[in-house]
């Protein structure tokens, strides 16, 4: 095993210290996100109303602060997210101040002030609350702020359930693009996984200080994006020390146990959570403050799997020499049950800050460890035969930030992300323990498999090098000017094996074949196995300059951003010729793949059509560089032979694909603490990823990643939100969208070609898998803030589409022609918090699915549900193996049972 999978010399320390020096000589990618917001407005005389010259309005407990010109005019850039209070004062004025100023990622904040110039009262300060505007004046596009109280209120506990509560959100599909179009951020840094698309390293809720949510049109700042972004801001130290410990358990208590097997018996503490966080400042040091937590969870899953065969069984049964009508079962399982997607997570964020007036430092760590599996229908006989996944995700940034004026600001950042995943069931790939690959197979495609265990094992990882410049100035009172640079350096290693029997076909003195553990030769793909491994180091650069004008009738944003990327790759000369036959053209020959360059313009404004109610509109386009798992897969360019299709190649030199929006809005307070927000959005969307099929001169065929798809998405969205007053508050969004395209699975052409006949490819637009017409999310938090609450969230959303079997649709296939039934679910938390010595215990609970609602995602072709299957009318049970109705009824197809979580926390 040692010499299979690759050893790094070289520690994560060592890399990010090294590497990094060699990479500051280069400014070489993606996004810029934007992690703070600003302050403005104007300081009057409260009697005359004429300006006040060079009052001071300082951030309480910064170093952040500006003078009013002589207009009265200030602003108050680089603000982190918060709630905040405004110290105003000035000559011959009583010290004013403004409380509870919410400053948002992105957006202005106005705080117009009136000093008193009583003579009397000078020592005397003047408390105002600010009053937070219904309407976002400066919104030029969707985006939705979601504050760390807001979080704590909502039956949630992770980014994606967030993420999912938001309007044009279907399941991680933003306003109908693939899940992988969104660009995630942590404190301004990508968390995305490059490799594949998927999100990475998740912070906890209570690191988050603050988060935004795009589903429109983006700044020029950010980029690697299709469909939208994620921007998250964490919480920081301050002067007073804070520390707090929760913890939770809880249990799924369903009545389908007819569907979820076990749950009636299985351990009543299915789920456990401890996370302790500390905060303050660091004694003796001034200005020094830190930020820390961790957290433990493990969830044993609902997803049970019963030991009806041992990994060692093969033959499910033989034929009773009596009478050859019974058979006998051929099992040595206990019948116990295991869990067949158990999660464990690990996970610790951290950040050290110094504080001076014209310079700041920030070093900040996110780290999460995890281990998991997932549930496989076919070994739910045989559970102890699938593989375990392993994830250990690092990133690391150290940032300067420095105030040459109040109104400008520059930051420099270096980034060293590290996402390292393995998978396999045991560690050593010559474990005693594993069985032939063929053992075990089902002998009818209504059984479980007897036997038998899962051969694959993968080792991959991603390393990332960033260095970020970027610089924004309040140049006038109308004009923020922001501009920036940033370089990436990838390090990419991927490597995959499949267990094989190296003696194959070799009998015993018994007859029985001989198992012999082995892989087959690097670079191999063939029926028996494969076995690739490889290592890439492609590179990014951007840059971009966006200006934010605000005046009185409108406000405009207006980027320009370009984006360059090498895969730093090569191909085969002749697509015809992969294997460079020095029979046929392109024999021994490759070509560079080209650099990839786009400029991407940016635009959006607002504008008042009364004195609480807006209009916007943007527009823009958007790129992003499809995973290098497609770029680089098969990187030896094998082509199986044979008249079939089976075989997949990458392509190095894909383009990036491409985005273009248009989306018209409407804000307007309809009541003091009612709004409305509408949205009207259209998305063309080209250059998605796709395949071809490429015919070799040696009479073969292999599909290859090409720019071929094509979608169009079209909808409008309406909020109506109203804010805690009278105890109570409340969100609703309805959402309608049609998203219709070729292809919803990039692999589309490849799978469609392993039906025989093949399946023709689609001409037409078609809906998408994710294409749910109608879809609705309801808020409602009640009670005393401080005292006791409770936070309910009522979600719909109309059936997805599917193929139903030709059979069904009268011998016309209709790709995405059926819908799936519609999908409800309500969940619950409440809280209640008590003071005892001066120390916070607050009790909660939380129900996810309260109604234990069995919504059905996924169901069969013939019937469009997951409970009956038509084909099953041709098929009868085998007596000694499982009914065709257990294999029927498969969990995964459900949404998760209700789910009751128990927690307590102490905060002091």
């Amino acid at each position: 095993m040692k010499n299979i999978v690759k050893n790094f010399q070289l520690s994560f320390l060592q890399y990010f210290v090294f590497k990094l020096l060699a990479f500051l000589v280069l400014v070489s990618s993606i996004s810029f996100a934007g992690t703070t917001g600003k302050i403005t407005g104007k300081v009057v005389d409260q009697e005359t109303g004429e300006p006040v010259v060079g009052a001071n309005v300082v951030v309480e407990g910064t170093y952040l602060g500006a003078a009013a010109d002589l207009d009265g005019f200030y602003s108050i850039s680089n603000v982190p997210p918060g709630t905040y209070r405004l110290v105003v004062s000035a000559v011959g004025y009583q010290k004013t101040i403004i409380e509870n100023v919410l400053v948002k990622i992105d957006l202005t904040t106005r705080v117009d002030v009136k000093l008193s110039s009583s003579v009397v009262q000078l020592n005397q300060e003047v408390v105002v609350t600010s009053q937070r505007p219904m309407v976002q004046k400066d919104l030029t596009s969707t985006s939705v702020t979601i504050s760390s109280d807001d979080i704590r209120m909502m039956p949630v506990e992770s980014i994606g359930q967030i993420v999912n509560l938001q309007a044009g959100v279907i399941d991680g599909h933003f306003r109908g693009g693939r899940s992988n179009d969104v660009a995630y951020l942590i404190d301004g840094v990508a968390v995305t996984d490059p490799f594949n698309g998927g999100f990475t390293v998740e912070v906890e809720n209570s690191s988050i200080r603050q988060m935004e949510v795009i589903t429109g049109t983006f700044n020029a700042e950010y980029g690697q994006a299709l469909s939208g972004v994620v921007n998250i801001v964490t919480e920081g130290g301050s002067d007073k020390f804070r520390a707090t410990f929760t913890s939770y358990a809880g249990n799924f208590i369903t009545s389908h146990t007819d569907i979820f097997r076990n749950l009636d018996k299985a351990d009543r503490i299915a789920q456990k959570n401890f996370q302790l966080t500390l905060s303050g400042p660091i004694r003796p040091i001034n200005n020094l403050y830190f930020f820390v937590t961790g957290r433990y969870f493990d969830n044993i899953g609902h997803l049970y799997g019963k030991r009806v065969y041992n990994v060692t069984d093969d033959v499910p049964f033989f034929p009773n020499p009596m009478d050859k009508t019974v058979w006998i079962p051929r099992n040595t399982g206990d019948g116990a049950f295991v869990p067949m997607n158990p999660y464990t997570k690990y996970s610790a964020n951290g950040k050290l800050t110094y504080a001076l007036p014209e310079l700041a430092v920030t070093y900040s760590i996110f780290w999460d460890k995890t281990k998991n599996k997932y549930y496989d229908h076919y070994f739910s006989w045989t559970p102890d035969g699938i593989m375990t996944h392993y994830g250990d995700d690092w990133i690391q940034s150290l940032q300067f930030t420095h105030y040459p004026s109040s109104s400008t600001y520059q930051t420099l950042k270096f980034t060293a992300n590290y996402y390292h995943f393995k998978g396999y069931l045991y560690e050593d790939l010559f474990d005693p323990r594993y069985v032939n690959p063929r053992r075990g197979i089902a002998i009818s495609n209504y059984t479980f498999r007897s036997g038998g265990n899962q051969g694959g094992r993968y080792d991959r990882h991603t390393k990332t090098l960033i260095g970020q410049w970027s610089l924004a100035s309040q140049l006038s009172k109308e004009h923020k000017i922001g501009l920036g640079v940033e370089g990436r350096l990838y390090d990419i290693y991927n490597h995959s094996m499949d267990l094989v029997n190296l003696t194959e076909g070799q009998l015993d003195s018994l007859g029985n074949e001989i198992f012999t553990p082995g892989y087959p030769d690097k670079g191999t793909i063939s029926d028996q196995g494969s076995h690739i491994e490889y290592s890439r180091y492609p590179v990014e650069a951007s840059a971009y300059i966006q200006d934010k004008m605000e005046y009185d009738i409108m406000i405009i944003n207006v980027g320009l951003r370009f984006d360059y990327f090498n895969s730093k790759a090569k191909l085969p000369a002749d697509k015809r010729n992969p294997t460079r036959n020095p029979n046929f053209p392109g024999a021994n020959q490759w070509t560079d793949a080209s650099a990839k360059m786009q400029f991407s313009p940016r635009l959006g404004a607002s504008f008042p059509i009364t004195d609480q109610g807006i209009i916007r509109f943007s527009y823009g386009h958007f790129f992003k560089i499809p995973a290098f798992e497609n770029l680089y897969q098969n990187p030896d360019f094998i082509v199986r032979p044979g008249n079939s299709l089976n075989s997949i190649i990458g392509n190095p030199d894909l383009n990036a694909e491409k985005n273009v929006i248009y989306e018209i809005g409407l804000q307007q307070v309809l009541f003091e603490d009612v709004a409305i927000n509408a949205s009207v959005y259209y998305r063309d969307i080209r250059n998605w990823l796709g395949m071809e099929i490429v015919n070799t001169y040696e009479g073969f065929k292999y599909a290859r990643f090409i720019n071929r798809d094509y979608a169009n998405v079209r909808g409008f969205i309406v909020t109506l939100d109203k804010r805690f007053s009278n105890y109570f508050s409340a969100k609703l969004d309805y959402t309608y969208q049609i998203a219709e395209g070729n292809a919803s699975d990039p692999y589309s052409v490849y799978n469609k070609n392993q039906t025989n006949p093949p399946i023709e490819e689609t001409k037409t637009v078609v809906p998408l898998d994710w294409d749910q017409r109608h879809t609705l999310n309801l808020t409602v938090n009640v009670g005393v803030p401080g005292d006791w609450t409770a936070g309910f969230l009522f979600q719909y959303g109309s059936g997805m589409p599917y193929t139903e079997d030709v059979r069904v649709s009268k011998g016309v296939r209709f790709e995405n022609g059926g819908k799936k039934p519609s999908y409800y679910n309500v969940d619950l938390r409440a809280d209640k918090i008590f003071r005892i010595f001066g120390l916070n215990i607050n009790t909660y609970l939380m129900v996810y699915n309260l109604f234990d609602i069995k919504n059905e995602f996924g169901v069969y072709a013939t019937t469009g549900r997951a409970n009956v299957d038509l084909n099953t009318q041709y098929a009868g049970d085998i007596i000694g193996l499982n009914t065709i109705q257990e294999y029927i009824n498969n969990p995964a197809m459900y949404s998760t049972p209700r789910e009751v979580r128990l927690g307590i926390g102490f905060e002091f």
